[in-house]
């Protein structure tokens, strides 16, 4: 940004945007400005652009655990653009110096066991308003549904998969980036953190939650049975959490309807303003809003309502990025239809009434153009594979 001072709105602007605890920070250049404060005239020329930063709140649990199990947290700082004060009392940080002092960090710790020292504390504040958000959701699946949907506001190269099925929801984690040896720390703080959420919100022990780790089983396995209550499993395909169908509705005791709105709206902006740097912002958010809630889907008009825009702006937002909510809906009606017929016996007819169709033709005409078989076809060919 040029130098010099800038008027009142626009500095007050600069810092709202540089305090957000979001991945996609924005630098903010006045070009020219002429303001009416107290009947002077506003214009600004503002230039957005990608800035890999993030949240510091990780970085500082980090020194925090070092400093408590009196450890040196001095070669945390080395090679960085920080120092323990800037750390603790800053803003969001550089992509590089984050990752800089996770790996500093999870050499320094007792048996590489970082992950797990910060997970044990974890809490979803570290993921700033996204996590503000979660606490005061309606239930789990609405909590989840968020964490899917607007992961990217807050960090860039970590993505959640949740799926919904007639059994129970599986969230997998999926990382944009090669994370090298931190994909330990990333899945441990991960999995300990949605751990706590859910049995923070529920009241009750995640006991029959199953973790898959898609490395090998560590070393330190006893510290894993320790801090996660359900089963475990290693060298899967992928790091993942399989939850049982029932924990996603229970209504949550710190659900505030006005703040819950007001959380939502926020996310919403947040989403619009990302939308300007990230492609395929809000093709990925629907798509993750349709596979995470159950069926019957909402219609567009629902679906602007949720994101705080008009049907003819999301329509043209998502026209942009080369999709359109019909042809997201479809996909996700498939994507239901798969499910009950590998999960249930349900007739087709009842399926296709359960999907919203008016009729059975439709539902059959529908998922053959989507997955390219008929839908007994599929459910013979699927149980036949198992």
């Amino acid at each position: 940004m040029p130098a010099g001072p800038a008027c009142p709105p626009c500095s007050s602007l600069v810092s709202d945007r540089i305090q957000r605890s979001v991945t996609m920070a924005v630098r903010i250049k006045i070009e020219q400005c002429s303001y009416r404060h107290y009947g002077v005239i506003i214009r600004q020329n503002i230039e957005f652009c990608t800035m890999n930063t993030i949240s510091p709140v990780y970085a500082r649990l980090v020194l925090r655990d070092l400093e408590q199990h009196d450890i040196d947290p001095s070669p945390l700082f080395i090679g960085t653009g920080l120092s323990r004060q800037t750390l603790l009392e800053g803003g969001d940080i550089s992509l590089d110096d984050f990752l800089h002092i996770l790996r500093t960090g999870q050499a320094l710790a007792p048996d590489n066991r970082l992950g797990l020292m910060l997970g044990r504390n974890a809490h979803t504040s570290v993921l700033g308003p996204l996590g503000a958000a979660m606490n005061i959701a309606p239930s789990v699946r609405e909590g989840l549904r968020l964490l899917e949907s607007f992961t990217r506001v807050h960090i860039s190269y970590i993505d959640f998969d949740i799926s919904t099925s007639p059994t129970g929801v599986t969230l997998g984690i999926i990382y944009r980036e090669d994370t090298g040896t931190l994909e330990y720390f990333h899945t441990e703080t991960t999995v300990m953190l949605l751990q706590q959420y859910i049995e923070t919100t529920v009241g009750e022990t995640l006991v029959d939650a199953h973790y898959e780790f898609a490395y090998p089983t560590p070393d330190n396995l006893e510290d894993y049975q320790a801090a996660l209550h359900g089963e475990l499993s290693f060298d899967a395909a992928r790091n993942q959490v399989h939850l049982p169908r029932y924990w996603l509705d229970r209504p949550s005791p710190y659900f505030h309807a006005e703040m819950w709105q007001q959380a939502q709206l926020d996310l919403s902006r947040l989403l619009a303003e990302q939308s300007k740097s990230i492609d395929g912002t809000f093709t990925r958010h629907i798509s993750a809003q349709l596979r995470s809630g159950e069926p019957p889907l909402p219609d567009l008009e629902a679906v602007a309502a949720s994101l705080h825009v008009s049907q003819r702006t999301l329509n043209r937002r998502l026209l942009q990025e080369g999709s359109s909510y019909r042809q997201l809906k479809s996909a996700a009606l498939a994507h239901w239809g798969k499910l009950y017929l590998e999960h249930t016996d349900d007739s087709v007819e009842s399926i296709a009434a359960a999907l919203g169709y008016q009729d059975a033709a439709n539902f059959r005409r529908a998922f053959r153009r989507n997955v390219g078989t008929t839908p007994n076809t599929y459910r013979m060919d699927r149980r036949g594979d198992r």
